[in-house]
């Protein structure tokens, strides 16, 4: 376990959306590497509690909350199950988000646009919303994963692009109306996750062959990133990002975000030799 933790020796307290696989599964076995006692959530429970449970068994905290943040009733069941079981939050990375529904926006069904607004919107909002009383208190961070996507018009995915793109704004705001609370906008890059997966398996037709064919490519040639890659910056971002950076776009390899990076790695190796020394 890392050295790590706030005052009076307590761990930090780390939430994760979409926490069942993919990106956020990375970020949460990273937190806990790294000390965070993390709080899993997604709409899957029994894929929540095998990663929680392969977290307890290395020695980390974990609870799993399972819930749908479009909802909420789920929103608020896992922030009061999360300050229920740890008393605190000290950051929030919202990375639960959905790439469908792909397709012209002449052809899109308005059912699922708002289906998508109430995932990768409404979901990240509202769950800020419920969180700020206690991140107020802690000086916590709010980690929302965005896209290249807010800011490049892609054939066939408008309501991805026009979901993030509001997330962008929306966290400016906040971070605009909240000086306590350090909100970062967090680009990770193309990953190597089930949403790729996704545009490979739907994207044909859906959008233009230049488009589908770029994303094909990214696999065939190995140019995704494995998700554990951005995890550990999105982590040091969720510990140890300065209040300057609050309402900031950040991609995961920017070089001050690698410097927080190396620095984290520094303290775990750091507190990997104490700990040898205590029970060498």
């Amino acid at each position: 376990m890392d050295i790590l933790s706030e005052a009076h020796g307590e761990p930090p307290v780390i939430v994760v959306t979409g926490a069942s696989k993919g990106l956020g599964a990375a970020i949460a076995e990273v937190a806990a590497e790294h000390g965070a006692s993390v709080v899993l959530t997604a709409r899957s429970q029994p894929e929540l509690e095998v990663l929680a449970n392969r977290i307890r068994q290395r020695g980390g905290k974990a609870l799993s909350v399972a819930g749908d943040i479009a909802r909420l009733e789920d929103c608020r069941k896992i922030v009061a199950q999360t300050v229920q079981s740890f008393g605190r939050i000290d950051a929030l990375i919202n990375n639960a988000a959905t790439i469908e529904p792909l397709g012209p926006v002449s052809e899109l069904d308005s059912e699922e646009w708002a289906g998508h607004l109430a995932v990768n919107l409404l979901g990240p909002a509202m769950m800020c919303q419920l969180a700020i009383p206690f991140l107020r208190r802690t000086r916590g961070k709010v980690i929302n994963v965005t896209s290249q996507a807010a800011e490049i018009s892609l054939p066939g995915a408008s309501a991805y692009s026009s979901s993030k793109a509001a997330l962008n704004r929306f966290s400016k705001t906040m971070a605009v109306e909240e000086p306590d609370i350090t909100v970062i906008l967090f680009i990770p890059g193309q990953l190597d996750t089930p949403m790729q997966a996704v545009i490979r398996q739907k994207g044909k037709g859906k959008t233009n062959d230049d488009t589908y064919q770029y994303f094909v490519d990214l696999h065939q040639q190995g140019r995704l990133l494995p998700p554990v890659t951005p995890a550990t910056a999105a982590v040091g971002l969720a510990l140890n990002a300065p209040v300057q950076w609050s309402g900031e776009v950040v991609e995961w390899d920017d070089e001050r975000v690698q410097e927080i990076v190396r620095s984290l790695q520094e303290e775990h190796d750091a507190g990997a030799v104490i700990d040898n020394r205590i029970t060498g």
